[in-house]
């Protein structure tokens, strides 16, 4: 890279691409490796700051772009795109250590590993978390199927998650089918790539007044099979204390069961949800609230 490139302070820079498909957990890892003193002066470039999970004594800074942490750790959000938190990084008086990009659940690793070397990074490692409770249905999902298959490609390292709901009996059976498909995979030619924006879009709802537990898991349990996932921080009338953390993909819904920060101040008190949906799909019918 010329040294004049305003990513030049950021050239042989390690980097670990972390993929996974909606909601295999893939920022559960990310929160418990910033967790890890090894990992001091990392950058962590995410989709969502609000899911990384920073105690206040740990948070030095943060402006909704970027959090800086008493241990050199930074995060960025992802959301204007890959090159401008990059640029973000190069920006900063000392380049990270190692920069940890956590991928889109529609996204393939391969690809985004591909755009990382052509920024000046060195690839250290493309990691893919599996959910292992839902690999087999979503394998077969005659619409996402294939790109969860896609997101196999050359790939390093295999993460699997959710292995904790099953019996050892099964996610031993589970992992076996997993090599089976994957040695049949490599066997065949690479399918068609799908752009992202093809395959899904996402609306975004705003919550001005409480709803109670029950009201809300009855909404999430009536969402159609084209809403992939909705995940963000509601406003609970048990829990009028602060926004509780809220996750439905497919059929599995999980509500916190208490707030895991208090409002920032009363007049700030609103939920927000993000629902991932088919491309093709309506705007989900979002709850009522009186």
């Amino acid at each position: 890279m010329n040294a004049s490139s305003p990513l030049a302070a950021l050239n042989g820079v390690p980097a670990t691409v972390v993929g996974g498909y909606l909601g295999s957990g893939k920022t559960t890892l990310i929160n418990g490796w910033l967790q890890d003193p090894a990992h001091r002066r990392w950058a962590v470039l995410v989709n969502d700051l609000g899911s990384i999970n920073v105690d206040a004594e740990r948070l030095r800074r943060g402006d909704g772009r970027v959090l800086v942490l008493t241990d050199g750790c930074v995060c960025c959000t992802l959301r204007d795109g890959l090159g401008a938190a990059l640029l973000e990084l190069a920006r900063r008086p000392e380049p990270p250590a190692h920069v940890l990009i956590e991928t889109s659940g529609m996204a393939i690793p391969e690809r985004v590993a591909a755009h990382l070397q052509l920024h000046g990074l060195t690839l250290a490692r493309t990691l893919l978390v599996v959910d292992l409770e839902r690999i087999e249905a979503l394998w077969a999902d005659p619409w996402v199927g294939e790109l969860v298959q896609q997101q196999f490609a050359g790939v390093d390292v295999l993460q699997f998650s959710k292995g904790d709901r099953l019996e050892p009996s099964v996610v031993a059976e589970r992992r076996r089918w997993l090599e089976d498909r994957l040695a049949q995979l490599s066997q065949q030619p690479v399918p068609p790539f799908h752009e992202e924006r093809q395959l899904a879009r996402s609306d975004l709802w705003l919550q001005q007044v409480p709803i109670s537990r029950a009201q809300l898991q009855a909404w999430a349990s009536r969402l159609p099979a084209e809403v992939l996932r909705v995940k963000g921080e509601v406003w609970l009338a048990e829990t009028p204390e602060g926004p509780v953390r809220f996750d439905r993909v497919g059929d599995r819904i999980e509500l916190a069961a208490a707030p895991q920060r208090p409002w920032r101040s009363a007049l700030q008190r609103c939920g927000q949800l993000v629902a991932i949906s088919r491309a093709t799909a309506p705007t989900p019918s979002w709850p009522l609230v009186a």
